[in-house]
C-alpha cells in the first residue's frame, strides 16, 4: 500500500469518500450505518492519533519542538529560534541490534541446558 491514499486532487479524494458513503445509505437501516459510521470514525481517530504521536516523535529528534507558551519563547519574542533536539538519537543501532543478538543466544543456551 505504497500509493494510498492515492495521488489525487484533494477536491476528488473528498467526493470520493463523499459518494462512497451516499451510495451506502439505501443499503442499510439507520441503526446499520450509525454503526459503520461509528466504526469508520474509530478507524480514523486511530490513525490520527497515531499518526500525531509519530510526528511529535520525529519532531523532538529532529529539534523543531515550537512552543509558544513557553517562558523562552516569550522571552526571546520569537517561537521559531533553532533549538536542540529534545531526545538524542541512538549513537550507534547496529551496536544495541549486536547486544541484542548476543543477549539472546545467551538466553537459547541457557533454555537448551535446561532441557
Amino acid at each position: 500500500m505504497k500509493y494510498f491514499p492515492p495521488n489525487l486532487d484533494p477536491k476528488i479524494y473528498t467526493a470520493s469518500a463523499f459518494l462512497i458513503g451516499f451510495a451506502l445509505i439505501d443499503d442499510f437501516s439507520a441503526a446499520e450505518q450509525n454503526a459503520i459510521g461509528n466504526w469508520l470514525i474509530t478507524v480514523g481517530q486511530v490513525l490520527e492519533n497515531n499518526s500525531a504521536f509519530q510526528q511529535m516523535m520525529e519532531a523532538r529528534l529532529q529539534g523543531e519542538t515550537i512552543n509558544i507558551n513557553s517562558k523562552q519563547s516569550k522571552e526571546t519574542g520569537n517561537p521559531y529560534i533553532n533549538r536542540e533536539p529534545l531526545m538524542k538519537n541512538p549513537k550507534n543501532i547496529d551496536d544495541e541490534i549486536e547486544k541484542l543478538k548476543a543477549a539472546i543466544k545467551i538466553i537459547q543456551e541457557q533454555l537448551n541446558n535446561m532441557q
